[in-house]
């Protein structure tokens, strides 16, 4: 741990001195609405869960007048880009041991100026992840633009920066979350400049019990190369003084009521803290994410009472796009585990960095060392083709984590009048089963 910290400031330090380029979450309506806007192969790379970072949407719905481009400019830009009233869909027919259809509804409707409805209706996660806790109700959000900043009210994945296999603070890897989230531009002078300021607040019910989960993140372009992005989060059992926790660093809350209230107990509350870390060459994209989880604060500060271990994750990451809008990512991750459980693990199962038994976080979960692959190639004008594979290994000797190989492979036909063929493959040896998963699918966009 001491070393990460170490490598981290030092590269601080180094830099120059952008908002942080977000990756759109898995089914988002962006990941749609780009393939339609590009058309060609490319249309088909929804059918293998492709995502695309907010800088390369924006530039390349940039090259559209079309509707799809509209409203995919009106999710990026918000009331900056003009109104959008888009509907689309695509379905598909799957045959495994026995056929069935999986479909996506999305869109985005603008009510007014200053607000958009957001839309995403979809069985096709839950069907090709094996995943049946994912809801049909993917998305529904309303987004309402003031002189104060942006609203985001209503049910939609979460995915704060990160990689394209994930992100390690807040990913899409759990269900959807009901949650509010503001966002406001705060431009404090010659010296800090300007800075972007995001907060989201949720509450939920787990095991019968409410739980609270609260983050909030600065980011910044520091050189039209170099971006970088501080964050912090928690999730508690219960919320004392609830207003203060939208006011105060979420780490002196802690300190402060545990304290006071729950005699030095600090099993209520989870706190996790992340430094993200990106450059761009070209077209070339180089990202460190490190995440804090379970960190030990000066002795003078807890009066030598606290012992907590530190843990901590990393993920390094390599991004290229490649001709006709391709493109290949190379990421590695590495998360800590020990006795207690590890990085996602808490003291108090109740704290768990979980929502419906998926972590929070990246989906490499506690305990391992991963590398991921994937590259996306666009052949010729009708065809793509799409390959993933995943490694994963103990990191530590504790906890006992299921490891293993993944391999995921592609390949999909734009026929004509908006049909689509494809053979998807799937070996998973992490799985108890460790059988190949051979889909056939008939595709349908509208």
């Amino acid at each position: 741990m001491r070393t990460l910290l170490i490598a981290c400031l030092i590269l601080f330090s180094a830099l120059p001195r952008l908002w942080a380029d977000d990756i759109a979450p898995l089914n988002a309506p962006e990941n749609d609405l780009v393939a339609s806007v590009l058309n060609g192969a490319v249309r088909l790379a929804p059918l293998t869960q492709r995502v695309w970072s907010e800088n390369d949407l924006l530039r390349l719905s940039a090259q559209s007048d079309a509707a799809q481009a509209t409203a995919l400019r009106r999710l990026l830009l918000g009331q900056q880009a003009s109104k959008a009233h888009s509907l689309s869909a695509l379905a598909v027919l799957t045959a495994e041991s026995e056929p069935r259809l999986a479909w996506r509804l999305y869109g985005v409707y603008s009510l007014g100026r200053d607000v958009d409805l957001v839309y995403v209706a979809d069985t096709t996660r839950s069907l090709f992840e094996r995943r049946p806790q994912m809801p049909w109700a993917y998305t529904a959000q309303l987004r309402a633009y003031t002189s104060l900043g942006e609203w985001r009210i209503g049910q939609s994945p979460i995915r704060w920066g990160g990689g394209y296999s994930g992100a390690m603070l807040l990913s899409d890897n759990p269900p959807p979350l009901f949650h509010v989230d503001y966002r406001t531009t705060w431009h404090l002078g010659r010296l800090l400049r300007t800075w972007r300021f995001e907060q989201l607040a949720a509450a939920f019910t787990e095991d019968g019990e409410r739980r609270y989960l609260m983050a909030r993140r600065l980011h910044r372009e520091l050189s039209p190369r170099w971006e970088i992005s501080l964050a912090e989060a928690f999730k508690a059992s219960k919320l004392p003084y609830g207003m203060t926790a939208f006011i105060l660093p979420f780490y002196l809350y802690q300190h402060i009521y545990t304290w006071q209230l729950y005699d030095r107990n600090d099993d209520w509350f989870n706190y996790m803290a992340e430094v993200q870390v990106q450059y761009r060459f070209n077209d070339q994209m180089f990202y460190f994410n490190l995440l804090l989880d379970d960190i030990q604060a000066p002795r003078w500060l807890t009066r030598f009472r606290y012992t907590t271990p530190r843990k901590s994750g990393v993920l390094v990451g390599y991004h290229v796009p490649l001709p006709g809008n391709g493109q290949f990512a190379v990421e590695l991750a590495h998360t800590d585990g020990d006795p207690g459980g590890g990085v996602y693990s808490f003291k108090s199962p109740a704290n768990r960095w979980v929502y419906r038994d998926a972590v929070l976080g990246h989906p490499v979960g506690t305990n391992r060392d991963m590398l991921w692959l994937r590259l996306d190639l666009p052949i010729a004008s009708r065809t793509y083709l799409a390959l993933e594979h995943v490694n994963t290994r103990r990191a530590n000797a504790s906890p006992e984590v299921p490891v293993g190989k993944t391999w995921k492979a592609h390949l999909h036909w734009l026929l004509h009048e908006g049909y689509s063929l494809g053979i998807s493959w799937q070996q998973d040896t992490t799985r108890d089963d460790h059988t190949d998963r051979w889909l056939l699918q008939v595709g349908r966009f509208f």
